[in-house]
């Protein structure tokens, strides 16, 4: 069911924006299925692996349609309460997206800021709230467009400015302390819509938010008649690859922003927060990204070892973003193909493990990233991450030759746990990072 907007009610917050908690870069990971639908014992073990990762924050859907399906029935927390407790209880922070669906008896926006602030008072040691999830997209906030003559105008930035309108105050006045994230946006879309479920581009979304044409020049259509600033302390995305590595831009689809375009949303954050038309010069929390892989799903081309080399690579892109606070991964374990259906892998395999629990190389790659690049004839310059904790940490880059493992240098890491460094070496070796009793994942030659 589609969320139908009857009435904007309040918008704003005065507030300062609260600084994130932990490192300068957050590591998130969510996997829905294995926080609220598992064992407490099976949710324990992901819980102990995520930590022993390195990860910081386990973002978690407070699913209004299962939470609250009925209006005159209490909500159901028992899930959520118990994930909530037990990622507490190892030292991470929880964040919580207030999202899809709504249920079948909510009309209004007035029902979801309600909704979202009792979230909010339940769970008010929450680092961070996101308000819905991918409202450029037509599975979670529909119609996206809307016919006007013989054209298609935007419609969901505008029923989701009005969400903003009315749940940030109350989130913020539950929750004061935590941090509220807003967009949640999905990387692709259409500039110009011709039906009403058409993804919307994420810059078209984004202006339109905002009220500004492609000029960033103010819309006089009535959506816009008592446009306010828009609240939140960041702006959360989700920039999928597809399959492409991450260093690739869609230069055939400029409204899209890939992790190779991150620059594309940023400057536009920037300019209209310029222009007053958000309250904080919103920082970037990537807060989903992955790759599907093949095995186990056969209509996807990218590879276990691409998986973890992509990974690492897109993980030293956002981080040299400057107004990146967050990196993130989605899922821990794959979900299971669904035999008998139209579309049996349509789940995701985006997983550090196999469905079975067998680790993939990208488990290993998330706790230590390593890229290597070519940058002359036999010299190779490294980049690498050691998780988890903060604070230099000491670390080995090794290269495989004749059988076994040699050391090519060690590094201490800066406070953040990053490191570069270029030296001698042949481009066609496999190398890994080391550090302590942890080993990453071989990465096959520098490019």
């Amino acid at each position: 069911m589609a969320l139908v907007i009857a009435a904007i009610l309040v918008s704003g917050c005065g507030d300062d924006a609260t600084p994130p908690r932990g490192p300068a870069v957050v590591t998130v990971v969510q996997d829905d299925a294995e926080m609220l639908h598992r064992t407490p014992e099976r949710i324990a073990a992901t819980l102990d692996d995520l930590r022993g990762l390195g990860v910081d924050w386990v973002r978690i859907t407070a699913q209004w349609n299962a939470i609250q399906p009925e209006r005159d029935v209490a909500p159901n927390w028992t899930a959520l309460d118990q994930a909530v407790r037990m990622v507490g209880e190892r030292g991470m922070e929880v964040s919580l997206d207030i999202a899809f669906g709504p249920p079948e008896w909510a009309a209004t926006i007035e029902d979801f800021a309600a909704y979202a602030k009792g979230v909010a008072e339940r769970y008010p040691q929450a680092v961070a709230f996101t308000v819905w999830n991918e409202p450029n997209h037509p599975v979670f906030l529909d119609p996206q467009w809307l016919r006007v003559g013989d054209g298609w105008v935007p419609a969901a930035p505008h029923y989701y400015r009005a969400m903003l309108e009315a749940a940030v105050p109350r989130i913020r006045a539950a929750a004061p302390d935590a941090l509220i994230l807003i967009g949640a946006t999905s990387s692709l879309g259409e500039e110009v819509g011709t039906r009403a479920d058409d993804r919307m581009s994420r810059l078209t979304f984004v202006r339109e938010l905002a009220c500004v044409d492609a000029r960033l020049q103010p819309l006089s259509r009535p959506d816009c008649r008592d446009f306010a600033p828009l609240p939140g302390d960041g702006f959360s995305h989700h920039p999928y690859s597809g399959e492409l590595p991450p260093g690739e831009s869609d230069a055939g689809d400029p409204g899209s922003v890939r992790i190779a375009d991150l620059d594309r949303l940023r400057s536009l954050l920037d300019r209209l927060h310029a222009k007053g038309r958000f309250e904080e010069d919103l920082p970037l929390y990537l807060t989903e990204y992955g790759y599907q892989t093949n095995p186990p799903d056969p209509t996807w081309n990218v590879t276990p070892a691409e998986q973890a080399r992509w990974l690492s690579e897109a993980e030293e892109i956002a981080r040299a973003e400057p107004s990146v606070r967050s990196v993130a991964h989605f899922l821990h374990r794959d979900l299971p193909k669904r035999p008998g259906t139209t579309n049996p892998w349509g789940d995701f395999q985006t997983g550090l493990l196999y469905e079975s629990g067998e680790p993939k190389p990208a488990h290993e790659a998330l706790a230590l990233p390593l890229v290597a690049h070519r940058v002359a004839a036999g010299r190779v310059r490294f980049w690498g991450l050691v998780r988890p904790g903060q604070g230099p940490a000491d670390a080995r880059v090794q290269a495989q030759r004749d059988g076994g493992w040699e050391t090519l240098f060690a590094v201490r890491t800066d406070a953040e746990g990053v490191f570069e460094r270029t030296v001698d070496t042949d481009p066609a070796a496999t190398f890994r990072l080391v550090a302590g009793s942890r080993t990453g994942a071989p990465l096959a030659g520098a490019r």
